[in-house]
């Protein structure tokens, strides 16, 4: 089950955001989302390697969030794709910057591209197209394939085509009991030294930027906290974002005509899995 802690916590500091006064440069921002789930029946999941792991079902759906950022004094842009994936493999990558090549040439390139994943491990498949990653799956998946990368390019033309000037706001806060080490007997190997540099065996920040249009109105949210979407266990058999999607849901819920994304981050051996909850 989804800890709602976890993911109150994280909304505290995701809206804290918004009300954090700074000083920031302009910039021409666009924004897009879109529908990457894949198929929902008998299709097994990305994650656990687990063969008898599949789809029955959908918890709550996948998406593509494209966050686009362009210097207003240069031109230069950085396009960043956030996906509710296990990972966005390099068959994917590979044909989303083939198709970006014909239809946007010379703007997007793997020099501005980035296509990152929440890391789920509750999404169908197959997309990989190594033996190591696709085994558990029983092969390459074209339907799931084709969703995300049809779904990616959709948000990406939505980012695209919806530029307009605006800031960009930092924010970050800590999230104490968002996870703990699932390998603390091995981290106690490292230095004493090296753990002198820090006040715990996780990193327990939670980073966010905030879109802002030229009026000041929320457009936007791309946020990192370092913990495993496996919330939900190899028992679960609905497509689901986990612990991430769910808090992406809410927010989006909440807030008005804002697309959120919750990435993960230097996650290691961290588990949402906590005893007391």
């Amino acid at each position: 089950m989804v800890s709602h802690r976890l993911v109150g916590s994280w909304a505290i500091v995701v809206l804290l955001g918004v009300f954090t006064q700074c000083t920031t440069a302009t910039y021409n921002i666009g924004i897009g989302k879109s529908d990457i789930t894949g198929p929902a029946a008998e299709v097994n999941m990305m994650g656990f390697a687990n063969s008898d792991e599949s789809t029955a079902g959908i918890l709550n759906r996948l998406y593509a969030r494209a966050f686009l950022i362009e210097d207003t004094d240069t031109s230069n842009r950085i396009l960043f794709v956030h996906c509710d994936l296990h990972s966005v493999m390099q068959l994917v990558h590979q044909e989303v910057l083939a198709q970006l090549a014909t239809k946007y040439s010379g703007i997007y390139n793997e020099q501005n591209v980035i296509l990152h994943a929440t890391h789920t491990h509750a999404g169908p498949g197959g997309t990989a197209g190594y033996f190591l990653y696709d085994v558990s799956i029983f092969g390459y998946i074209s339907e799931n394939f084709d969703k995300i990368v049809s779904g990616i390019m959709s948000a990406i033309d939505a980012a695209h085509n919806s530029v307009a000037t605006g800031t960009i706001r930092w924010n970050k806060g800590e999230v104490t009991k968002g996870g703990k080490n699932r390998s603390p007997d091995a981290y106690l190997a490292n230095p004493a030294t090296e753990r002198a540099l820090y006040s715990s065996n996780i990193d327990t920040t939670m980073r966010a930027l905030h879109f802002f249009s030229s009026s000041g109105k929320l457009r936007g949210v791309l946020a990192f906290y370092p913990v495993h979407p496996t919330s939900l266990t190899t028992d679960n058999r609905l497509i689901s974002g986990d612990n991430k999607g769910y808090a992406e849901f809410l927010l989006e819920d909440e807030l008005d005509d804002v697309v959120v994304g919750i990435g993960i981050a230097n996650a290691g051996d961290v588990s949402p899995n906590l005893i007391d909850n």
